[in-house]
């Protein structure tokens, strides 16, 4: 079997989830990315991602202030972990954003989610995790 067909699966998977990316990425000044951390933030700008970033966890804020924060822009992407808290905080996130007439973007998370999460669980591991897919598509 030729080696760019034992590619073939790790090559589609290398391009949806670049496709996701791009989707973030290409979000307006009227959207908010939501993660968890400092480092999911890094994680997010080392794939050139240059939108708003919100980090919850970072923030001392949390859920409290959530309306002023979040009342100037339009659309929320939801960036937890993809593992089982950042599930829950994801729809904890969702149930917030709700009242606030801020679109919250689930199917990002969810699509990702379900490309990467039997390989990585969390944000801040999907640069290394797409640069390692594109250095092995290279061999």
């Amino acid at each position: 079997m030729s080696k760019s067909r034992d590619n073939l699966p790790l090559k589609r998977k290398y391009v949806r989830v670049g496709k996701i990316l791009e989707r973030i990425a290409s979000a307006g000044d009227d959207a908010i990315i939501i993660v968890e951390g400092r480092r999911d933030e890094e994680s997010l700008r080392r794939l050139g991602i240059t939108g708003n970033i919100y980090k919850l966890k970072s923030s001392r804020i949390g859920f409290r202030d959530f309306p002023a924060i979040l009342s100037p822009y339009r659309e929320a992407i939801i960036l937890t972990d993809f593992d089982r808290e950042g599930e829950e905080l994801a729809i904890r996130i969702r149930r917030e954003l709700a009242p606030l007439r801020v679109r919250a973007n689930y199917s990002l998370w969810n699509q990702l989610r379900g490309l990467v999460s039997s390989d990585i669980k969390s944000v801040e591991d999907l640069a290394d995790y797409f640069k390692k897919m594109e250095l092995e598509l290279r061999s």
